[in-house]
């Protein structure tokens, strides 16, 4: 598996040396070209070449691991259930998952089509399925113990790309 994204790191890191070469000796923030170039690699490894809406996923997980990190009054009141309607950290939370989930939808929604369309997308001339793909024909598979549904196949990748974003 790790050899079918060879392709997708020779074309990150083809467009990350054109990146820096581009600057003509003005000084580089290295840690973000590297931010992103990590990000490009594992957002076309897991959605496929064509994902519309990279920065906007990449945004809306970074401002979780900001919720989540937080420090909030209500952690330290627990059970006073009014703090958590008064700081407004709840359903800050919700709303940026609610946009992460519709992004995720569109995501299976489209992989889902382009499968039974058998229509070759630019990130499929690659030489390999991406992790979406793969999860879906899993998906497929009757025999499984344990079937695997749309949620599960978010849920995987949420956490494979939050481990690289955190």
């Amino acid at each position: 598996m790790v050899k079918s994204f060879s392709t997708i790191r020779k074309d990150e890191i083809s467009s990350l040396i054109s990146s820096i070469r581009s600057t003509k000796g003005s000084p580089v923030n290295m840690t973000e070209k590297i931010f992103w170039f990590t990000n490009s690699v594992t957002c076309s490894a897991a959605f496929g070449k064509m994902f519309k809406d990279r920065d906007e996923f990449i945004k809306l997980l970074k401002d979780i691991l900001i919720l989540a990190s937080g420090f909030y009054v209500t952690d330290l009141f627990p059970s006073w259930k009014l703090l958590h309607k008064l700081s407004g950290a709840e359903s800050r939370l919700m709303n940026v998952h609610k946009k992460i989930d519709e992004i995720m939808e569109d995501i299976l929604k489209e992989h889902l089509e382009n499968k039974a369309n058998r229509n070759k997308r630019i990130g499929d001339q690659l030489g390999g399925e991406d992790l979406v793909d793969v999860l879906l024909n899993l998906m497929e598979d009757a025999e499984l113990e344990c079937p695997i549904t749309n949620d599960h196949i978010k849920a995987v990748i949420l956490v494979s790309l939050g481990c690289f974003i955190s």
